[in-house]
């Protein structure tokens, strides 16, 4: 039964009757903040992945170590979404050059006292902003 159904699947995938789930483009760097904590929310990695560009990075510790590539990030962030919180970010100072913007934001992970300030670099690329560098704990 399960081989059945594996195979209507791939003959609708491949009929194009099913579609892959297209993400929302953030229009500003503040859509992408919501968009990231409803993704976290719900433990969307794919979601999560999608506001990341290919080639971002993200600083782990004081020391500058970093992790480099959407896959390697997502991996990261799982860590915290598999401890079942939910999280808010306020966007604090946003400042914007053509495609490029710097922004300083404060997070709270909901019903506890965990909070943080993120630096990070966004870029706007094929029709949306996108992290390039993600800083979380403003090291």
């Amino acid at each position: 039964m399960m081989l059945k159904r594996l195979m209507v699947v791939i003959v609708l995938l491949f009929s194009g009757l099913i579609q892959a789930v297209e993400y929302p483009k953030p229009q500003t760097p503040s859509e992408l903040h919501t968009l990231f904590g409803n993704y976290f929310s719900i433990k969307d990695l794919i979601g999560i992945g999608s506001l990341f560009d290919e080639k971002a990075v993200y600083v782990v510790d004081e020391q500058g170590s970093l992790l480099e590539g959407r896959e390697a990030i997502i991996q990261e962030i799982k860590r915290y979404m598999d401890a079942g919180a939910a999280l808010e970010t306020v966007s604090a100072s946003i400042h914007i050059n053509d495609e490029t913007a710097l922004i300083k934001s404060i997070w709270r992970i909901s019903g506890s006292e965990v909070t943080g300030t993120a630096l990070e670099v966004m870029i706007y690329k094929d029709g949306g902003w996108l992290y390039l560098i993600d800083n979380p704990n403003g090291f």
